[in-house]
């Protein structure tokens, strides 16, 4: 150690000051957490370690270095027990000597009296008694700080609680004065019960809505007010069950005073009293119930007056349910309460739907506007609702002209049927319009099936698609569902949807049959059948598709493939070198009615080379006698290119041979010739048909000659012609190319 002789003491070495800093550093980083890094404690520590070394040696020895280490170490937040009391043990003898701090016996002087000051001279006293005064100095200021240190602090929090309490209570005040704003000037009511229902408190809003004084409440438990057809189960019923109670919300009816009802929105809740004190210091009367320590759980209710909304309500779905016109259940309704039949009733019992449509409206809207139509429509749902009602039966509108009957459930099977039979009786009686007696037609179809398997979808369609059929037949005002024959136009429709894709592929295919001369039995013409060969259900003839071909309207674009490959087929027999036989093609009503029908016959000829005089065209008697308008121009124009006119199927319509004068027709075909060999009947009418043409200049064919009888009494008649399975059958053109030989 260096010693520095004179009145500032002894300096202890720089490696000692470090070696006992650091050691203090390690009793501060185990004890104590203090706010700054490892390197600022330590530096901390070596400066206050040279102070105190240095104070050792001193002259005259002064021990408040120590006292002011001591609360610098408190400042400094080196406040723990532990740390205090291994500081203490630090600075002894026996810790520094090995530290190379000198020993008191090294560092012994010799006595000396103290001064006149009282300061300590040197040698009066050894170094154990200076190391002893300054670890006492180190404690007293340490403790000294400490205890000024927590006074402060319980001083701060003192004054922390006191501005806290002062804000609760401002805010306890603020609290009541908003609830009880809240409580009496809400909107809704609200009222505060007992945990048994009993009324303790309820606001203004309240008591006006149920009409009842504050006394009178407080006579009553809450769901006394219910009406008895509402039974509201709240938090008193749950909260005596023991349950954990959440909020119970729901509409129900109040009792009002002198007995009327309104309907209300509940939501009551189960609330436990806290402690909240009324702005002037006194509970308010509603306030001091929720404050209450002694009631365990009461109950709030929050009361909303729903009436006039419920009344819209209804009034909506009511709209949304029924057609506003006649005021009947609309489709929806119609459907829901269908759907609840099918589900109630037994899987064998009958469930009848009925479809009715009122015919005859458009011509009622065009002549006397709509709102004649309108007036018998709703006169319609006033007959329907009172034949049909009183048998205990819904009636719908579900569309424009539409109405639909649920007839059941318990009704005997064929129900439906005599129903549908009533309603047409009902509503043949004429419809007063103003001063008009308006007559008014209706079309009905039924389907009536057991409930089982049937859904509300399936059950309507069935009825509707009766209604079809029923329209389709001019003799029936209403027709009954049958499962086959719904069946069947499925396979109909299906088979109309295949067509455009058929003749795409090249599955048609025409045969040709021949048309005989009967005076040398010479082939004179081969008319062109067309024939689908069906993937599944094979060669189809004309009757099995023509038909639907010609609903559809697919018959245009069928006709005029027939009509070219007819063509182009004769064409190929011409060149071959065949007798050149007159090639006779069908056309149908809607290809005469068609523009395009000059220019498909002009295209045919022109690509297949055919000249026009081997043509001729066949024209149903329907398409061209008894119209609105002959298709004159069109018939002179085809006549006019040397193309033959036919009328085929002559006899089984109007048979109007004074029209035909007008009109380019060289052939008159006779339908229904196969009873001439049997019935005279038909002898004298088939001899009166062909004495009537011959004297119009026309040709007679006899089709469905089947029989030698058959073609002699034909012959004898005066045909020329005839056709039929007698002579042959229809032929692929190659085989009759070769009977041509």
């Amino acid at each position: 150690m260096a010693v520095r002789a004179g009145g500032t003491g002894v300096l202890a070495a720089p490696a000692v000051v470090d070696a006992v800093a650091h050691r203090w550093w390690q009793i501060a980083d185990e004890t104590c957490f203090v706010p700054m890094s490892s390197a600022e404690v330590e530096a901390e520590l070596r400066g206050h370690t040279a102070r105190l070394l240095r104070s050792l040696s001193t002259v005259p020895f002064r021990s408040e270095p120590a006292r002011e280490v001591g609360a610098a170490l408190v400042a400094r937040h080196f406040a723990a027990p532990d740390f205090i009391g291994r500081t203490v043990e630090l600075f002894d003898d026996s810790v520094l000597a090995p530290l190379g701090v000198p020993t008191a016996s090294r560092a012994r002087r010799r006595a000396a009296p103290s001064g006149s000051d009282g300061l300590v001279r040197p040698g009066a006293v050894d170094r154990s008694s200076r190391l002893s005064a300054l670890r006492a100095a180190l404690v007293a200021g340490y403790t000294e700080a400490l205890r000024s240190q927590t006074l402060a602090q319980q001083e701060e929090l003192r004054r922390a609680d006191l501005v806290a309490r002062a804000d609760l209570e401002a805010a306890s005040r603020a609290h009541a004065a908003r609830f009880r704003a809240v409580f009496d000037n809400a909107g809704v009511g609200i009222a505060i019960s007992e945990w048994d229902g009993t009324i303790l408190e309820a606001n203004p809003a309240l008591r006006r809505m149920l009409g009842y004084t504050l006394k009178q409440l407080r006579q009553r438990r809450l769901d006394d007010l219910v009406h008895r057809d509402g039974a509201f189960a709240g938090p008193t019923e749950v909260g005596l069950r023991g349950d954990a109670v959440a909020p119970v919300s729901g509409e129900r009816p109040l009792v009002v005073n002198g007995g009327g009802v309104i309907w209300v929105q509940l939501t009551t809740s189960v609330i436990t009293p806290g402690e909240t004190t009324a702005e002037d210091g006194e509970p308010g009367t509603a306030l001091a119930l929720l404050d209450d320590p002694k009631r365990t759980r009461y109950q709030l209710t929050v009361i909303e007056d729903v009436t006039e909304r419920r009344r819209m309500r209804a009034r909506l779905v009511h709209q949304a349910l029924h057609d506003p016109l006649t005021s009947l259940p609309n489709r929806a309704l119609f459907f829901d309460r269908l759907r609840e039949v099918l589900v109630r009733t037994g899987p064998r019992d009958p469930v009848g739907v009925l479809v009715i449509d009122v015919d005859g409206l458009a011509a009622v809207n065009d002549s006397l506007g709509h709102e004649a139509g309108d007036q018998i429509l709703a006169s319609v749902a006033d007959r329907l609702s009172e034949e049909v009602a009183r048998a205990g039966h819904l009636v719908a509108r579900i569309d424009g002209d539409d109405f639909a009957v649920l007839v059941g459930p318990g009704g005997y099977r064929g129900s439906a049927d005599a129903l549908a039979r009533r309603i047409l009786a009902v509503l043949a009686r004429p419809f007063a319009v103003g001063a008009h007696a308006i007559p008014v037609t209706a079309t009905i179809g039924v389907a009536e099936v057991d409930a089982a398997g049937v859904d509300a979808s399936g059950l309507l369609r069935a009825a509707q698609t009766a209604l079809e059929w029923a329209k389709a037949d001019p003799t029936r005002s209403w027709a009954a569902f049958e499962a086959g024959r719904g069946e069947r136009e499925t396979a109909r429709r299906r088979l109309a949807a295949a067509m455009p894709a058929a003749l795409e592929s090249g599955a048609f295919q025409l045969e040709f049959q021949p048309i005989v001369g009967f005076p040398d039995d010479a082939v004179r013409a081969a008319e062109a059948l067309v024939r689908w060969n069906h993937p599944r259900f094979g060669v189809l003839e004309p009757a099995q598709f023509i038909p639907l071909a010609e609903e559809t309207g697919f018959i245009v674009p069928l006709g005029r493939w027939v009509l070219s490959e007819a063509c182009r087929q004769a064409a190929r027999w011409r060149v071959a070198g065949a007798r050149p036989p007159l090639v006779s093609v069908n056309i149908a009503a809607r290809q005469v009615a068609d523009p395009s029908l000059l220019n498909d016959v002009a295209v045919a000829l022109s690509r297949s080379g055919l000249p026009p005089e081997a043509l001729q065209l066949e024209i149903t008697e329907s398409a061209i006698v008894g119209g609105a308008e002959a298709p004159t121009e069109v018939l002179q124009a085809l006549a006019g290119e040397g193309i033959g006119i036919a009328i085929d199927d002559f006899g089984s319509g109007y048979s109007n041979l004074s029209t035909l004068r007008h009109l380019p027709v060289r052939e008159l075909k006779l339908a229904g010739t196969s009873g001439v060999g049997t019935d005279d009947m038909d002898v004298d009418v088939v001899g009166a048909l062909v004495g009537l043409a011959h004297a119009l200049g026309l040709s007679v064919t006899a089709e469905g000659v089947e029989t030698a009888g058959q073609a002699d009494r034909l012959r004898a008649l005066g045909c020329d012609a005839g056709q039929g399975w007698y002579f042959a059958g229809p032929m692929a053109p190659d085989e009759f190319a070769a009977s041509l030989a």
